[in-house]
């Protein structure tokens, strides 16, 4: 995207989770608060992976009204904010405001939901949507683009001249630059 645009990406992270089979199988236990947590933890990775560079900013928003020491505040996890919101208040609502808010600042907004209610809700005068699958696909190209270059790094790494020489040569050559002997 062109560094004079401001985009924001708000990720409606539940809905994520539960409209996905690479979220949903690591949530897919409700009783345990582990596996939530992978399935949040994958979601949040996600969403800052694709907010590098692309965003100007992003928030995933998770849905804490039914717990009552829930405040709503966002603490910044891997360069983008995430939200659980407050006792009482749920995601969708939220989202609304954060959309609201971004757009009213003058910047685009993309939000990431198939709940059916925020986009009646939040889509139009400036505001796109990303399907929960669309993000997942996007989510694994990028994963799959940056363990491609993390690759590439790794093998141009270890493929210098020092690591392809006979070890014979490089001691000969070694010595020479010391002043210690000679190529022959």
């Amino acid at each position: 995207m062109p560094m004079d645009r401001k985009v924001v990406l708000i990720v409606d992270g539940y809905n994520v989770i539960r409209n996905n089979p690479r979220y949903s199988q690591l949530g897919a236990d409700y009783e345990a608060s582990s596996s939530w947590n992978k399935a949040r933890e994958a979601v949040i990775n996600d969403a800052a992976l694709m907010a590098k560079g692309s965003y100007d900013h992003c928030t995933v928003v998770f849905d804490g009204a039914g717990n009552s020491k829930s405040k709503g505040k966002p603490t910044r996890v891997c360069g983008i904010d995430v939200v659980f919101s407050p006792a009482g208040v749920s995601a969708d609502t939220v989202i609304e405001r954060l959309a609201h808010d971004a757009r009213e600042a003058g910047k685009e907004v993309q939000v990431v939901s198939s709940d059916f209610t925020i986009q009646s809700t939040v889509f139009g005068g400036g505001v796109t949507r990303i399907s929960a699958r669309g993000f997942s696909a996007a989510s694994e190209a990028l994963e799959e683009e940056w363990h491609e270059n993390s690759y590439r790094v790794g093998k141009v790494a270890k493929n210098t001249v020092a690591g392809r020489i006979d070890p014979d040569v490089a001691a000969k050559l070694e010595a020479f630059a010391r002043g210690k002997g000679d190529l022959s």
